[in-house]
């Protein structure tokens, strides 16, 4: 028997040794071989698993380190956040406080704007009551002087201390009146009448009333009788000298307020009033004055 064969570790031949021994010399060998290198593995196993064992026990640290960081921040944001709520609770409740006070204050401007609106409305009507009377005043002394006159009249042959009326005025119980013959607009016909110390004329009765349509002559006249507005709607009328409507003498359907802006006064050619607009220039005027004595 050949007892040369090839080695299975390498790549030449070599001699086994013949006989028994030699066989067991050759295969307790390959046991030596495999420990040798199972060792080798087992070593260069542990040298990677220390490896990445130092890898990641040095990763742990640094999460380790982060999540610290971290709760610190968290809890540094935590005490942040509630002071930030304790402040945001402050103001809360000094707002509520100060829009207590701006509540208790505006309620209190309210009351006090009201009774200020009270005490002017209370102003105004004792104002206009004043100049009411102050109006009735002085009517009721020109009735006096017009009774006067008229006791003056019955014995005017014997006393002739009375002005006569200027010319192209017609007298009637103690007052001047002219009718004129131009037409204007109520302000404007005022005005010619106070040029001529007078008024507009201020029908008192059914009389005077009676003297003016018979004098007519046709014509359409300004009285001195305006509209009293509030809110925009007529609460009365009231003569040039402050004193409220009592006689009228209004045509039928009258007075009516076409479309909202007849303020003024004037006597048709058949005596009977109709409110009209104030610019309108279709109608003359009559002036008022009293006669000196």
């Amino acid at each position: 028997m050949d007892t040369t064969r090839y080695s299975k570790w390498g790549g030449s031949s070599e001699e086994v040794p013949g006989g028994p021994w030699g066989r067991w010399v050759h295969w307790s060998r390959r046991p030596l071989f495999l420990a040798l290198a199972v060792l080798v593995a087992t070593v260069l196993w542990a040298v990677i698993l220390s490896i990445l064992l130092s890898s990641a026990s040095t990763e742990r640290a640094a999460l380790l380190d982060g999540q610290d960081l971290l709760r610190t921040n968290a809890s540094k944001q935590t005490a942040a956040l509630g002071a930030l709520k304790e402040e945001v609770g402050d103001c809360h409740s000094c707002c509520s406080g100060t829009q207590a006070q701006l509540q208790t204050t505006r309620a209190e401007l309210g009351e006090a704007q009201a009774k200020l609106m009270e005490q002017e409305s209370a102003l105004q009507e004792l104002r206009e009551r004043v100049t009411q009377g102050l109006a009735e005043a002085g009517r009721d002394r020109e009735d006096v002087r017009t009774e006067l006159f008229r006791a003056l009249e019955a014995v005017r042959l014997q006393n002739n201390s009375c002005e006569p009326c200027p010319t192209s005025w017609l007298s009637f119980e103690g007052s001047c009146y002219f009718f004129s013959v131009p037409k204007t607009t109520w302000a404007a016909a005022q005005g010619h009448c106070a040029d001529a110390s007078a008024h507009l004329v201020i029908v008192g009765g059914l009389d005077e009333q009676g003297f003016l349509t018979r004098n007519t002559r046709g014509r359409g006249y300004w009285l001195g009788l305006r509209a009293v507005r509030h809110l925009g709607k007529v609460q009365g009328y009231q003569w040039v000298d402050g004193v409220s409507l009592s006689f009228s003498h209004w045509n039928q359907g009258e007075p009516n307020d076409a479309w909202g802006r007849e303020n003024c006064v004037m006597m048709l050619h058949t005596g009977l009033w109709n409110d009209a607009p104030c610019d309108s220039e279709k109608d003359g005027w009559i002036c008022e004055k009293r006669r000196n004595c």
